[in-house]
């Protein structure tokens, strides 16, 4: 545990920029591949060539998540411990929804492959996004018992762009405003995503600053 809380804070970095770096790198290998218009997990589909590097690729990033939930929870233990244990359920909880299950589930290509498996990787997918979304209110919350007035503002900020972000990309299946069609969908999800990762980044970057000071 001892290791895990020292390199935690690392793990998450790396996955974080493992997830960002994913759809730029597999995106060479599929022709006419849209980064603005698909969507991540399009690799993971049946019949791309990009399928088993994806699925490893995604497997590897949520055990990583996982293992940085830990050193969250010992930075912000005394703070409160009872939200810093939620906290670190929820990066578990997006390294399983979004990055493992979505590993072994595959995304769906078309209405007529929709399946029990697909249903799991939309909602396991859905969670993990609204765990880290509600994770960065917990920051708020954890920071603003430390009195940590600059970092409350920029999580406050990152939350609400984190927030747009999500709706555009949900928008589509959200029943109520599903009618107004948004172009650019996969734009959304990466700048989604973006902004989901950047608080626990900064928490990471000050962690790792702190200790070497």
């Amino acid at each position: 545990m001892e290791l895990v809380n020292r390199y935690g804070f690392y793990f998450l970095i790396l996955a974080v920029i493992s997830e960002l770096a994913l759809p730029f790198v597999l995106g060479h290998y599929v022709k006419g591949y849209s980064q603005t218009e698909m969507l991540i997990s399009s690799f993971g589909e049946t019949g791309m060539r990009t399928k088993t590097a994806f699925r490893v690729w995604e497997i590897v990033n949520g055990v990583l998540f996982i293992l940085a939930a830990p050193a969250f929870y010992h930075h912000f233990v005394d703070s409160n411990p009872n939200v810093a244990l939620i906290l670190a359920f929820f990066i578990v909880a997006f390294g399983i929804g979004d990055c493992i299950i979505t590993g072994l589930v595959s995304r769906a290509k078309n209405s007529e492959e929709v399946g029990f498996a697909s249903l799991l990787h939309n909602y396991a997918s859905g969670a993990g996004f609204v765990a880290l979304l509600l994770g960065t209110l917990l920051l708020i919350w954890l920071y603003y018992q430390e009195h940590n007035q600059a970092m409350v503002i920029a999580m406050v900020i990152i939350f609400l762009l984190a927030g747009v972000f999500m709706l555009l990309f949900a928008m589509p299946k959200i029943p109520i405003i599903k009618a107004f069609q948004v172009s650019h969908r996969g734009l959304w999800q990466r700048l989604n995503l973006l902004f989901l990762y950047l608080p626990y980044v900064l928490v990471s970057v000050s962690a790792i600053a702190k200790g070497r000071g």
